[in-house]
């Protein structure tokens, strides 16, 4: 039974997995012994009087308290001297004071789980020993490491490629010229021998003698030539007889190497059954026409050269130096040996020092024609490489001028085109460009654009090398739109036209009313014209009709009471005014305009208003009348207007003689409506 559980009768046992939860939230559980907790596990403090078996709540062993069932099923008794369940309050102060040590501890824990930075610094105290034990456990780091480094290797080689360059160069550069200067003195002397093969009396027998035996030149000359030569050289196992390592000389054909290698150890094998009565002892050489085989053996492994001709007397001794430095260098690998030969990837290089050779008359001088023949074969060689080379460079040069004076053309056909962009009217859609003039052009062109033969000779640019194909369209550019209206409207010398910012096409100058109205019609529907404006366009005659306009309107005719006869003073006046009138509409009717009057008669506010509107009626009837003595036809309406204008202006109870007069009205008409006279204008005909 737990402590907790000890501290909590009356509650039911708490499960694994609340008690998981209790101690990741800060209060472990502690066992207590089955009789109880002792005098020496339990602290001093207020629990230090517990003696062995006691309970803490209060409650006997047998019961819990307020009655509630213990949790091994007996029932409790109810018992009246049953002290209080202890508050979480005296719980948590009890945890603190029994595991308040294992508390901080189990905080440092969790804060050092927590924080990645201490994860972090454990891992590095122990991540390099982690890496060794497991390389050497087995291979799966190193597979799991391989692309990643790789990667790492990759994008830093794109990065910074001269890092690389720098760090290779100096192992590779001396490597590298060694290897070439070996190879081309090894040239050289193949090259010298087979002159001196070619063209001496001894090559030609010789060519002579393969051609009467059918063997091939180089054979005949590596027998008459050759004193000795190694040409294999086997690295082999002692126990098994497996081949470790193995090299050829370059124009040699070989056998498969571990079929030798098993050969030869068989034959060792039979060798010291058979004839030395299973005695030690080793076979050091087989001999089979003109080839040795040479064998150095030791108990872990063995060298075998095939050596053509009779070798010289201090070979074998080279050959066991070099199985001894081998023997060092492989010791443990050939501890190890069962048949995997990669650890001895580099054994070659030790039995590549043992391929030697000597030809019969080596040191021999040469004449001196065949050591100047390579001289001047080689002046020739650099000549020829130098003619090729100016050839090249010719070839380039020619190349290159070509190219310029392609680009030229294609720059010169392109800038001739240019006028055509930049002509109103003309729209260049699509060019097809060509090595040789002329060059098709597809164009979009308006009728009043000029032609793009026009344009070319203007800039002079010869047309002939281009050939267009044109088709028709309709232009929204201004100086085109003007064009089109000029061509509809023919507007006079004396009127200027020009375009707003908002498309609109004002016109400004004189001309005839008849041009205005009609051109504003035809302007307004052509294409590329979203307005017309006529306001600063005048004509004289239109400007004469305003006057005489503004003159009759201005004029005011005043009556005595109660008459409809002018005052004497203002019967000139009525008779200029008529006089005017007839003029007006003589001139209106010349410029197609139809002219109409209206008379207001007007009267005091004296008398009846009956009367009143009577006497205004008959002081309009009389400009009426005068109109008509005079042969005028003009439309006339007429309106007494009573006494309203004197009410209007509060001289309603005295006779004002302004009061009683008649008021003239003009209107101009055209197709379409009229407009009244006061207004009457150019800007009543837009």
């Amino acid at each position: 039974m737990t402590l907790r559980e000890t501290l909590s009768w009356g509650h039911p046992p708490m499960t694994p997995d609340e008690q998981l939860s209790d101690v990741m939230s800060g209060g472990p559980l502690s066992e207590v012994p089955p009789d109880g907790p002792s005098s020496d596990t339990m602290p001093d403090g207020p629990l230090s009087g517990v003696s062995p078996g006691m309970v803490l709540s209060g409650a006997p062993p047998d019961e819990s308290p307020s009655g509630m069932p213990r949790p091994d099923g007996v029932p409790n008794v109810p018992s009246s001297d049953v002290p209080p369940v202890p508050t979480d309050a005296d719980l948590e102060s009890l945890r603190a004071l029994l595991f308040k040590r294992e508390i901080a501890l189990l905080e440092q824990l969790r804060a050092r789980l927590d924080d990645p930075a201490s994860q972090a610094k454990e891992i590095s105290n122990v991540v390099a020993e982690a890496l060794l034990l497991r390389a050497h456990k087995d291979d799966r780091l190193q597979v799991a490491l391989e692309p990643i480094v790789e990667n790492i290797f990759q994008v830093s080689l794109r990065k910074n490629p001269h890092r690389f360059t720098n760090v290779l160069f100096p192992l590779m550069g001396p490597a590298l010229r060694k290897s070439i200067a070996e190879t081309f003195r090894s040239m050289l002397e193949s090259f010298n021998k087979s002159i001196e093969m070619s063209f001496s009396w001894k090559g030609l027998h010789w060519r002579l003698e393969a051609l009467r035996t059918g063997k091939p030149f180089s054979e005949i000359v590596l027998l008459h030539t050759l004193v000795y030569r190694v040409e294999q050289a086997f690295f082999i196992h002692s126990e098994t007889g497996l081949e470790i390592a193995h090299a050829a000389a370059e124009d040699i054909e070989t056998q498969d190497a571990g079929m030798v290698s098993a050969m030869l150890t068989a034959i060792q094998d039979f060798v010291r059954d058979c004839f030395t009565g299973g005695q030690s002892g080793d076979l050091e050489s087989l001999q089979h026409g003109e080839y040795t085989f040479l064998v150095e053996k030791d108990a872990k492994a063995y060298i075998a050269c095939q050596i053509r001709g009779t070798p010289p007397a201090g070979f074998r001794e080279r050959v066991r130096a070099t199985l001894e430095n081998m023997l060092i260098e492989y010791a443990e690998p050939l501890e190890s040996f069962s048949g995997d030969t990669a650890p001895f990837q580099s054994a070659q290089r030790h039995l590549d020092a043992l391929f030697i050779s000597r030809f019969v008359d080596e040191g021999k001088p040469l004449p001196l024609w065949v050591k100047a023949l390579p001289v001047l074969l080689l002046l020739g060689l650099l000549g020829w490489v130098g003619f090729l080379q100016y050839d090249f460079y010719q070839e380039r040069q020619e190349i290159a001028h070509r190219e310029e004076a392609r680009s030229a053309f294609f720059e010169s056909m392109r800038q001739g085109l240019e006028p055509l962009r930049r002509e109103p009217g003309l729209i260049i859609v699509h060019v097809v460009p060509a090595e040789t003039a002329p060059w098709e052009v597809l164009l979009l062109k308006d009728d009043l654009a000029r032609t793009p033969e026009e344009v070319l000779a203007e800039k002079e640019v010869d047309s002939s090398r281009y050939t267009f194909e044109i088709i028709p369209q309709v232009s929204y550019e201004r100086s085109i739109v003007a064009r089109r209206v000029e061509s509809k409207i023919h507007p006079p010398s004396t009127v200027t036209m020009r375009f707003g910012d908002d498309g609109t096409l004002h016109f400004s100058g004189a001309a005839p009313m008849e041009w205005v109205l009609q051109a504003r019609q035809e302007a307004l529907a052509l294409p590329g014209v979203q307005g017309i404006d006529m306001r600063e366009v005048s004509d004289p005659r239109m400007d004469q009709l305003t006057a005489m306009v503004h003159e009759v309107q201005a004029v005011s005719i005043r009556f005595p009471q109660g008459k409809d006869t002018p005052i004497p003073a203002d019967a000139p006046k009525l008779i200029q005014t008529v006089e005017t009138l007839v003029k007006l509409e003589k001139l209106a009717a010349e410029m197609g305009i139809a002219a109409s009057l209206t008379v207001y008669g007007h009267a005091d506010a004296t008398g009846q208003e009956k009367r009143n509107y009577e006497i205004s009626q008959e002081r309009a009837r009389t400009i009426a009348a005068m109109l008509y003595t005079k042969g005028s036809s003009m439309p006339i309406a007429m309106y007494g207007m009573g006494a309203e204008y004197a009410q209007k202006n509060g001289t309603s109870t005295t006779g004002d003689e302004n009061s009683r007069r008649i008021e003239l009205r003009v209107h101009l008409s055209r197709a379409g409506g009229a407009a009244s006279a006061r207004d009457a204008t150019p800007d009543i005909l837009r």
